[in-house]
């Protein structure tokens, strides 16, 4: 634990001499958001106060920073503002009738920097497009920091993590009877999985010509698709294929070669792999661990239809559930138990505690973006970059079925800003003479790198 407080610590100040030696600049702030990815969910403040993470204390710095950032609004982002500003309504209003107010309320303080960041980032973007390919490349070497992590706890077990000593833990699930299942840089492997499923497209993107994947992109794809193999999620797994089947649909002429070689090596090593990969074993368990989500699943929606309009009040899953439905818990090897903080299901831990309107509000804040992108992309068929974003944030759509991840600060980044990424995208395309002029420019700023 001490090690872990060091660490967020060192952090930290590793932030604020790159912050002023960079002369306070927005660009150096996000850009040490994605350098520092692995490191920006520890924590820094005690549960009972927020439980506030690197990535928190980072945020609220830079807002009183750049607070002149946040007095203007622009016209185009006006209706960004104002599903934000229902949102936090309503999740005050939630917390004010719930019945623990005090921990709803201190539970707002993690919601706030996803909208700091966003509106930060955006801002930059408007100015600097050149940003939106750094982090896309910074994203990319977190992958690698993954990779190395995973290697290690293949080589030394699963002990090398940020987690093993301190509370709460690994998920217990990171050891299964098939095997194990490795969580990288993350508590529980179903995170790693969804985490590598959404960088996997950022490899496909190629910086020379956003038109058509290179071989090299996709070799680094599969690459990634073997990472998500050995995390051995299957939730993380079904979002990629998703997010892949949706760039089949915009992109299939450019990957057919891709997908029918990829095909054919997958139905020869199949029969010599399925009992390397964790996933192909974990398959023939589904049945069991439906049955028990299924009985989740079902508290969890009682508990909302209860609480249809406002929920139970953000961060009050765990204590709601241990007072009104005590069954919702997971023995452990060592026959303690460890009550549930979420319902195996981020859609529903997100309808029980901000109730009907917030969660509408808080999915329009993606569909809107991502919609508007697909409508630019079929007029113009030019927004190709957008695409590649719009694949990870399906594969995050997918996955979050079964697993709430909202609280990890590296998956919320990496959302957020694929998020920002296709709002900056739907700005440009406003006729397919521009997004031409835009995509040549591009490629000249990005041929260095």
């Amino acid at each position: 634990m001490a090690l872990l407080i060091a660490l967020a610590a060192l952090t930290l100040l590793s932030f604020f001499i790159s912050f002023f030696k960079s002369k306070y600049s927005r660009e150096s702030y996000l850009l040490f958001n994605g350098y520092c990815l692995p490191l920006m969910s520890l924590g820094v403040t005690p549960a009972a106060f927020g439980g506030l993470q690197v990535f928190a204390v980072l945020a609220y710095f830079a807002f009183f920073f750049f607070i002149k950032d946040f007095i203007f609004i622009s016209d185009k982002n006006k209706i960004y503002f104002y599903l934000f500003s229902g949102l936090m309504v309503i999740l005050l209003t939630g917390s004010f009738y719930s019945e623990f107010v005090t921990n709803s309320l201190f539970s707002i303080l993690s919601v706030l920097p996803i909208f700091i960041f966003s509106r930060l980032l955006l801002k930059e973007l408007f100015v600097n497009p050149g940003l939106m390919h750094k982090m896309i490349r910074v994203f990319q070497w977190s992958f690698l920091v993954a990779v190395v992590f995973m290697i290690m706890q293949m080589l030394v077990g699963i002990t090398f993590n940020f987690y093993e000593n301190r509370s709460p833990g690994l998920n217990p699930n990171v050891s299964a009877e098939e095997g194990i299942r490795y969580p990288g840089f993350f508590m529980d492997a179903q995170m790693n999985t969804q985490f590598l499923g959404m960088l996997s497209f950022l490899f496909l993107i190629n910086f020379k010509n956003i038109f058509k994947p290179a071989a090299v992109n996709y070799l680094l794809f599969s690459l990634v698709v073997v990472a998500v193999f050995l995390s051995g999620g299957r939730s993380g797994f079904f979002g990629l294929t998703a997010g892949f089947c949706f760039l089949v649909l915009f992109l299939g002429w450019r990957m057919r070669y891709f997908i029918g070689l990829g095909t054919f090596i997958a139905m020869v090593s199949m029969s010599f792999l399925k009992d390397s990969f964790i996933l192909f074993k974990r398959m023939n368990t589904f049945d069991d661990s439906y049955t028990f989500r299924a009985y989740i699943w079902k508290e969890a929606y009682n508990i909302f239809l209860d609480h249809k309009f406002l929920g139970i009040g953000i961060g009050n899953y765990k204590d709601y559930a241990n007072h009104y439905s005590s069954d919702q818990y997971y023995v452990l090897k060592d026959n303690s138990i460890l009550l549930l903080d979420q319902p195996e299901n981020g859609y529903l831990k997100l309808l029980t505690e901000f109730g009907i309107i917030g969660f509408v509000i808080s999915f329009l804040l993606i569909i809107i973006p991502v919609s508007k992108a697909l409508y630019a992309h079929l007029e113009t068929r030019t927004n190709h970059f957008a695409l590649f974003c719009i694949a990870s944030i399906i594969c995050w759509l997918v996955s979050f079925n079964s697993l709430y991840t909202l609280t990890d600060a590296r998956i919320v980044i990496l959302l957020t800003s694929l998020t920002c990424f296709v709002i900056k995208s739907n700005a440009f395309n406003l006729t397919s003479t521009e997004n031409k002029l835009i995509n040549t420019s591009i490629r000249e700023q990005l041929s260095p790198l």
